[in-house]
């Protein structure tokens, strides 16, 4: 997950000191999805049938709810690489990260400088090659229209542009929420996904590209549904909601700390582009493919991998590691959620408190629990 555009009633604050790369060596280093795209899809080929007929010109590519870049960056190298073979290594192309204007930018300008040194940043050794940034969340329009070639968005889009509508009886919206909390928090998702696409289109020239992953849910052949990391957010809503049984939190602030986003399925990420009278299809922007991919989690591999090779059963560190990854993307929501009237330490101690509790759970619970095969949408788009 990317660290967030909300933009509304606060934004998404990032987790961790800035300019250390705390999502990078975190949540980026143990979930690195971008990877997918080379094994799933043509997504070179497309790449390289994007239009540049005029090879003086600059080549431009956005990244899209970047967070500090790790994520993205093997990703972005093998495109320039391929993209530099097609068309000759004299190309200047220009390197557009995108986020909401609080994220840690220090971060990403470190990792591209060399100073944060994994993943390794293309910038060190490709020429003709530069980066700049966008303090503008994507629920706006974020660079010139029809100035992008290739805009990629990895594990963002599932943030909603606002606070969520009210679920009264968790944090996040589960198999078993209430069906009416359930149908709005799935209209405003579905209602930020066409806004999102309506501005990629005014930014994208005609033939460019634009290709989105996002997390998603599905119902298996024996009626489970599947969500992202859905154990660990049972885990932490159940904690969280302990709080407030005992009195540490109040109901207004459970309320207040509804995760802003939906996990989107297949069937809504193509509704607008199958009704010919959208405004997504109206905006020449058409859906090439779209697919449901699992991909599986470092972290349980590693302590699987561990325990079987060398008989080391870590579920201590495995669940440091788990913990740490997800605070990334997860603790805005809590530390934003907590009532005004209290201190900034005192919604730092809650907080904390929130993550120590939950990594005691998981620490006591079975890592195949928490394997986190995790099930995502990857959606080609051009604009015709």
């Amino acid at each position: 997950m990317a660290a967030g555009n909300i933009c509304d009633n606060g934004a998404h604050l990032p987790y961790g000191e800035t300019g250390m790369g705390t999502y990078g060596a975190n949540l980026g280093a143990n979930c690195d999805r971008s990877s997918v795209l080379f094994q799933t899809s043509d997504f070179l080929k497309l790449a390289k049938d994007v239009p540049f007929p005029d090879k003086t010109l600059v080549y431009n590519i956005g990244d899209y709810g970047t967070a500090d870049g790790a994520a993205s960056m093997r990703l972005i190298r093998k495109l320039i690489e391929s993209l530099k073979e097609h068309h000759g290594s004299d190309v200047q192309f220009q390197i557009i990260y995108e986020d909401q204007e609080v994220n840690d930018f220090n971060s990403l300008f470190r990792r591209l400088s060399g100073l944060i040194s994994e993943p390794p940043s293309y910038l060190q050794d490709i020429e003709n090659v530069f980066a700049l940034a966008s303090g503008t969340h994507f629920y706006k329009q974020c660079v010139p229209a029809d100035s992008m070639h290739i805009i990629y968005s990895g594990v963002a889009v599932h943030w909603l542009s606002g606070k969520p509508p009210v679920n009264k009886d968790d944090i996040f919206s589960f198999p078993n929420t209430n069906d009416d909390a359930r149908y709005m928090l799935e209209k405003q998702a579905s209602e930020d996904w066409e806004k999102f696409l309506i501005l990629r289109s005014r930014e994208l020239k005609k033939g460019g590209l634009l290709v989105v992953s996002t997390g998603t849910n599905c119902t298996t052949s024996s009626g489970e549904t599947k969500i992202t990391v859905g154990n660990f957010l049972s885990v932490l809503n159940t904690v969280w909601k302990t709080f407030c049984d005992m009195g540490k939190i109040s109901q207004h602030e459970l309320h207040n700390t509804n995760m802003a986003f939906c996990d989107k399925s297949l069937t809504l990420l193509k509704a607008p582009f199958e009704d010919p009278d959208s405004n997504v299809s109206k905006s020449n922007l058409r859906l090439l493919s779209a697919k449901q991919v699992f991909v599986s989690c470092k972290m349980y591999k590693e302590w699987r991998q561990r325990k079987e090779e060398a008989g080391v059963d870590d579920r201590f560190e495995f669940a440091r590691r788990l913990v740490s990854a997800h605070r990334c993307w997860s603790n805005s929501a809590f530390l934003t959620g907590l009532s005004g009237t209290r201190s900034k330490d005192e919604k730092e101690l809650i907080v904390n408190e929130l993550y120590a509790e939950v990594e005691e759970v998981i620490r006591n619970r079975n890592p195949d629990d928490f394997k986190d095969e995790n099930l995502f949408c990857y959606a080609f788009i051009i604009k015709d």
